[in-house]
């Protein structure tokens, strides 16, 4: 599967007037984070494209981000995969859904239900059967005009609108729906075009108007389970002309071209206005190359009808239908203008008003009514809605690419939390380091870390407890001032002790750094089991930033409720001591896949010929630089410079004489203590932008 990161949502008001508080940002992570979602092209049901994990939240100054993981697959089998999971995923909801109602639906129902009814979902649990509704609200049908559509004022004497197409019984616990065709694909597996729908509902009190909509008389729901189902994509009512003369008359055909024609399924539009004395009629069709999924030879196409008054300065009349055709018919369609083809199709009204409807709205409908069609946009003349990350990637600066983890004091702190499957496999350790970093050596890989974690196991022996480390690791030193601590997984046994003795070694160790006055950026992590998780909280910056910090508490919470609690007050402390520092680093550059904030470093490449030597007795370099020297001024001043970094082979503690990773005693711990490095291996040069150590 390729995988990648994607930005699920953030804790700010977004375009929609929807802010998620961090607790409900939490929640979505710890009910799907482990297992993920079926992804869907243009959140259609009858598009599995791939899936997502709900994987983590990114703490700044002032936002928090919800963080997602992409799985796209990349073969057939993948492929198959991925439509296993869509199948497996919705059974799943569907049970829980129909164990969560624990039969009120079916008991409230049960004497009108044919034996081929079926539940379903669509906001809560429903029931599709035969003319359910029919048989249920007998008064209903009596209430139907010719085209088979009910006014909204006959509906609101037994039924309340609610949203998203559902009409709420006001005496029985049931809730009914507008029709199936005002959802995506014409389908019941999709949700509504609820922008539209909950458009068109504000106009039932206005009293110059009559409004009226088709139903689904073949679905009914447990009205007091409803929840309100978001979909987010980035369409909003354009600024049309005010002035309708301004349109031209006559026919115009919209195309679409590449990404548009695969992603919304659309081959054309078709635009058609023409005068009758003071009225100006409007006729709008779309033409969709694909068959509704949910129904055989059928391809429905959108279409509008609507009458401007130029007297009144007011449209009269506006409704909104659905033709299908059969494939035969369809193609022949496409190839006649719509003045010409007449009404040869299967034709079903959805919805009429009548009266007096003001320019601004009918802009607003028309629009929502045709959500998912950029041709309306094209046609109009106005720029189609861009998510505010639809743009041209920023070239990055030269430090950004080459230091691309590169913080300051200024920027504050990072805060990563993940929840992943349950971690048993340390259970004999109090303290374990659970993720190690991988490099090869002759074509095999090698866990690794770097060297000065042992002087956490070094504090932690001193606090009582001991930090596993697996036999076979190698140590790996740099020497510049970024430290990348691994995570450390704790016990199921007293794991709130446990935590709270890690982070006092990490705070004895920050403070020595401190006293020396350096200015090391940190990263670390720690992991423990919550019920059926395992939750990782990874944290970055720079070294005065996190001692400060992490000396506002002395443990983290290892109960749920708790710890939500503290990442509230963590939050809290962010946007208190810092000022907002967006993407800085980036959060691709340091956010990996397993949980942790991780500061990559980037290797010297073979462009720049770096060739070490020894100079009175110490390290040195040459190095070329590429012709086009303005774009390295950073290296020519050395604000980047190339820093060694090797395998410890061999180490001794300067005042025990023993192997420095066994002495008890510590380089940063004690005084007059360091380390003596007798043997290497494998020379390597990064980029850094620190002081050599």
């Amino acid at each position: 599967m390729h995988r990648s990161f994607t930005l699920l949502n953030t804790d700010q008001i977004n375009k929609y007037g929807y802010l998620f508080p961090l607790a409900t940002l939490e929640d979505i992570m710890w009910q799907k984070g482990t297992e993920g979602v079926p992804m869907h092209v243009g959140h259609d049901m009858h598009r599995p494209i791939g899936a997502i994990i709900p994987f983590a939240l990114y703490f700044e100054p002032y936002l928090v981000r919800s963080l997602g993981i992409t799985l796209l697959p990349e073969t057939d089998t993948e492929w198959n995969q991925i439509k296993n999971f869509k199948r497996n995923s919705v059974v799943k909801n569907l049970s829980h859904y129909i164990e969560k109602n624990e039969g009120r639906l079916f008991n409230l129902v049960k004497d009108k239900l044919s034996q081929d009814f079926k539940y379903h979902i669509a906001g809560t649990l429903a029931i599709v059967d035969d003319n359910i509704v029919q048989s249920l609200f007998s008064e209903l049908p009596k209430l139907l005009d010719k085209d088979g559509l009910i006014d909204i004022r006959d509906l609101n004497g037994s039924f309340e609108y609610k949203y998203h197409g559902a009409f709420v019984h006001k005496e029985i616990p049931l809730c009914i729906y507008a029709h199936s065709y005002f959802r995506r694909s014409l389908s019941r597996y999709n949700n509504f075009h609820s922008l539209f729908l909950d458009e068109l509902m504000t106009h039932q009190e206005n009293k110059r108007t009559t409004l009226k909509i088709a139903l689904d008389w073949d679905m009914v729901g447990y009205a007091p389970d409803f929840a309100h189902s978001m979909e987010f994509e980035y369409w909003f009512g354009p600024k049309y002309t005010d002035d309708i003369s301004q349109i031209k008359l006559g026919l115009s055909r919209y195309n679409t071209t590449g990404f548009d024609r695969e992603y919304y399924e659309i081959s054309s539009t078709e635009f058609y206005w023409k005068n009758n004395e003071n009225l100006r009629e409007f006729e709008l069709e779309e033409l969709r190359e694909n068959n509704v999924p949910t129904l055989q030879d059928f391809f429905g196409c959108r279409y509008i009808h609507s009458i401007f008054d130029t007297n009144i300065n007011s449209f009269i009349h506006f409704d909104g239908a659905i033709r299908g055709y059969s494939s035969d018919l369809f193609f022949e369609r496409l190839s006649n203008k719509l003045t010409e083809f007449g009404r040869n199709s299967q034709y079903k009204k959805l919805f009429r008003i009548d009266g007096s409807l003001d320019l601004k709205d009918w802009k607003t409908l028309i629009t929502k009514y045709m959500q998912g069609n950029p041709l309306i946009y094209e046609y109009f003349g106005i720029d189609k809605p861009k998510s505010q990350f639809d743009h041209d990637e920023v070239q990055k600066t030269l430090i950004q690419r080459l230091v691309p983890h590169e913080m300051s004091e200024e920027d504050g702190i990072r805060l990563l939390v993940s929840y992943h499957e349950r971690n048993d496999d340390f259970k004999g350790h109090s303290h374990a380091v659970s993720i190690y970093d991988v490099i090869s050596i002759d074509d095999e890989d090698c866990s690794i870390v770097e060297y000065d974690l042992i002087e956490v196991k070094k504090a932690l022996q001193r606090l009582g407890k001991d930090l596993f480390i697996k036999e076979d690791v190698l140590f790996g030193s740099i020497k510049d001032e970024y430290w990348n601590i691994p995570c450390i997984h704790h016990s199921d046994k007293e794991p709130e002790k446990d935590i709270e003795l890690t982070l006092k070694s990490l705070k004895m160790i920050l403070g020595k750094m401190v006293e020396k006055g350096l200015g090391c950026i940190i990263s670390w992590t720690i992991s423990w089991n919550m019920e059926d998780k395992e939750v990782r909280v990874s944290s970055l910056g720079h070294i005065r930033n996190l001692h400060t910090w992490m000396g506002t508490f002395e443990g983290i919470p290892t109960d749920r409720k708790k710890f939500v609690k503290w990442l509230e007050d963590q939050k809290r402390y962010l946007n208190s001591n810092f000022k907002p520092s967006y993407d800085k680093p980036l959060v691709k550059d340091i956010c990996q896949f397993d949980g942790v904030l991780y500061m990559k470093r980037v290797i010297v490449g073979e462009e720049f010929a770096l060739e070490p030597y020894l100079k009175e007795g110490n390290l040195a370099y040459t190095i070329k630089v590429p012709d086009n020297d303005s774009q390295y001024m950073e290296i020519l001043d050395e604000s980047i410079k190339a820093i060694p970094a090797y395998v410890v082979k061999k180490s001794t503690c300067s005042k025990s004489r023993e192997n420095y990773l066994t002495s008890p005693f510590s380089k940063w711990l004690d005084s007059d203590i360091h380390t003596i490095i007798e043997e290497i291996e494998g020379l390597t040069f990064y980029w850094t932008d620190k002081p050599v150590k």
